[in-house]
């Protein structure tokens, strides 16, 4: 191992199984490259979690633990982001893994290519299959400005009709699976907004695609994400939609600020609509959630009179819509809020089967 740091490996860590976080871990100390820094942030996590990484940080020297009482996944981030030393930076959450060569093969791409940021493929990992899940289906050795605008729409919205190949229909707003050069970061002062409970990688990426100059993507498939029917994303909040509120005014707020076109606008009225649906099945619909059938109703017919929803809706265009997408739109407009759980419910059923 040299004395230098290439790449920066941060994981934050609150609530997760032990032996997924050991799994996580063990695939990251074992990279084939090894001149690397590992950041264990301990969001104020169980003492069985607390234990684990200073039974590693004991074992490694790499291995560097950061403490601090719970404050999120943001805020466990940047103060990865803080402390880190590495040329280039990347976050792992603490229930997936990594391939063995993914960090070497990663850094020696970005180096070969005097790259900003580079991208590579995952796989979504269930119990009993992984599924492909990359933003794009070839190597892209730097994108040029269409498809790094495609990139920042990718970020807010999976499926569009704007893009060209080699661009797949998935989106790319996660912070993993992709490599960050520190600099970069630091030079633009970009951290996680901090507060936000759901898709806080959108608002950050997004800001980061903006002022990459040199972008990439490597066709290998090296991330793996374990998808969890308890984890944060599936888990019932009282609150409901609020969560999705404040990340949507934040990304708002960038686009307004650059100066962004209709079209990334419209992108981000599809993007409320979907934050809307998401919330409508993991909050208000979740069989976790003890209120009232009918109060539930009535509260997410009462978002529809908010900012930004109200808009949203009364501006998204149906031509960006495919023939599914446009049906919750027309329940929604006219408030028919019950007739859109029962179709949303059946047309989820039915995807996750195709």
């Amino acid at each position: 191992m040299t004395n230098s740091k290439t790449v920066s490996v941060i994981i934050p860590v609150y609530r997760v199984d032990g032996s997924y976080l050991r799994e996580c871990i063990d695939s990251v100390i074992h990279q084939t490259l090894s001149d690397i820094e590992i950041i264990l942030v301990d969001d104020g996590s169980p003492e069985d979690n607390a234990a684990i990484l200073d039974e590693y940080a004991a074992a490694d020297g790499r291995i560097i633990v950061i403490r601090q009482d719970n404050r999120g996944a943001s805020a466990a981030r940047n103060a990865g982001l803080s402390a880190c030393t590495g040329e280039y930076v990347t976050f792992v959450d603490a229930d997936d893994y990594i391939d063995p060569e993914c960090l070497r093969t990663v850094y020696e791409k970005a180096k070969e290519d005097d790259l900003d940021l580079l991208l590579w493929g995952t796989y979504k990992v269930y119990p009993d299959r992984k599924i492909l899940y990359s933003p794009y289906v070839a190597n892209i050795p730097l994108l040029d400005a269409g498809q790094k605008e495609q990139l920042q729409l990718k970020t807010m919205a999976g499926d569009l009709p704007v893009y060209e190949y080699p661009c797949s229909r998935y989106g790319s707003g996660s912070c993993c699976s992709k490599l960050y050069r520190r600099t970069l970061l630091e030079s633009n002062d970009l951290k996680y907004p901090e507060g936000i409970v759901r898709a806080e990688d959108v608002n950050f990426n997004i800001r980061v695609f903006e002022v990459a100059d040199r972008i990439g993507y490597i066709n290998k498939h090296m991330y793996y994400y374990r998808q969890l029917a308890d984890s944060a994303t599936y888990r019932y909040r009282d609150g409901g939609i609020k969560v999705f509120t404040d990340a949507l005014d934040k990304l708002h707020e960038f686009l307004v600020s650059a100066g962004k076109s209709e079209y990334f606008m419209q992108v981000f009225y599809m993007r409320c609509m979907f934050l809307y649906l998401e919330s409508m099945e993991m909050d208000y619909c979740n069989p976790g959630n003890p209120k009232p059938f009918a109060v539930r109703m009535s509260q997410m017919k009462s978002v529809l009179d908010e900012e930004p929803y109200r808009e949203a809706f009364d501006r998204l265009s149906y031509r960006y819509l495919t023939f599914a997408k446009k049906i919750p739109l027309f329940l929604i407009r006219r408030r028919w809020i019950v007739l859109l759980t029962l179709f949303f419910g059946a047309y989820r059923k039915i995807s996750s089967q195709a």
